[in-house]
Order: structure tokens, then C-alpha cells, then sequence
């Protein structure tokens, strides 16, 4: 077998693995809805802005819903002065003319502008401290008066008598 020959099979086999790895990558793409993302303006009316990072046109068709009402606009950057400031306020949007991409999320005017809540995923609250008088010595066991020379915690804060 020449050389040439075993060079052209090579060659036929790396062309070959390179087409698998095109086809691949074009299966992999990413999709349209993946190239679409929003912001919220700094600004006392609710202002969102989409971006497309695609070379596909598309048209954003917004809606935001504050506790009463749902208010739609459309275009890349819209405005909704009428949403109630103290509400939570859910914002969405749609692509046309697909129709097929969409994500929501929610905003909160925090006094000054209107900026995206990030997802709560859990809440801790304190407890109010137990004020009931009590005199506890170091291991915790209730005591009945305050000892003359000693250590004591009372509401919580530890006290030291001379």
C-alpha cells in the first residue's frame, strides 16, 4: 500500500470525524431563548429593557402585574408608571413573532428605584428573646435570688455580683 493511499484514508477518516464534530456542535447550539435576557433600569418607573444577543429579530411583549392589575407594553425597552410602587411586582415577557420563549421574575421599588428579587430560597426568623425575669446560674438552672458573690444570667445577659 503507497503512501499517498494510506495518507488519502487518513485524511478521509479525519474529514469524516470532523463532520461528526460539526454536526455535533450545530445540535448543541444554543437555542434563541437562550440568547434573551432583561434589566430593570435605574429609575423611579418601573422601566425593563430585553436584550437579544442572537442575529435573530424578535419583538419583546411585556407584561407586569402588580397585586390589582396587569399592565402589557411591547419593544425592547418599555415603561409602566402605573404599577403600585408598594406591590411586588411580576414581570414577563414573550418573543413574537415565535411565541415560544418567555421568562418572568419579580421586582420591588425599595425606595428610590425598582430593582429584580433574587429567588428566596429560605427564610430564618428570629425569635424575640424570652424577657420573663428569670435568674439562671452558669448551668442553667433557675435560681431565686441574685447570688452575693457570683455569676448569674438574667434575660439573657450574664451579670457578675462583687
Amino acid at each position: 500500500m503507497s503512501h499517498f493511499y494510506k495518507y488519502s484514508l487518513f485524511c478521509d477518516y479525519i474529514g469524516m470525524r470532523i463532520l461528526l464534530l460539526l454536526l455535533t456542535i450545530q445540535i448543541n447550539a444554543q437555542s434563541l431563548c437562550d440568547s434573551l435576557y432583561y434589566n430593570v433600569q435605574t429609575s423611579q418607573i418601573l422601566t425593563l429593557v430585553g436584550f437579544n444577543t442572537s442575529s435573530d429579530s424578535v419583538n419583546f411583549m411585556w407584561t407586569a402585574c402588580d397585586n390589582s392589575t396587569c399592565y402589557s407594553e411591547n419593544g425592547d425597552t418599555v415603561y409602566f408608571p402605573l404599577v403600585n410602587i408598594l406591590d411586588t411586582v411580576k414581570v414577563c415577557y414573550n418573543i413574537s413573532p415565535q411565541w415560544t420563549c418567555n421568562d418572568c421574575g419579580y421586582v420591588v421599588f425599595n425606595g428610590f428605584t425598582w430593582q429584580l428579587l433574587n429567588t428566596i430560597v429560605y427564610v430564618n426568623e428570629l425569635q424575640q428573646p424570652l424577657l420573663n425575669s428569670k435568674i439562671y446560674d452558669l448551668l442553667g438552672r433557675e435560681i431565686y435570688r441574685i447570688p452575693r458573690n457570683g455569676i448569674y444570667i438574667k434575660n439573657g445577659i450574664l451579670y457578675h455580683e462583687r
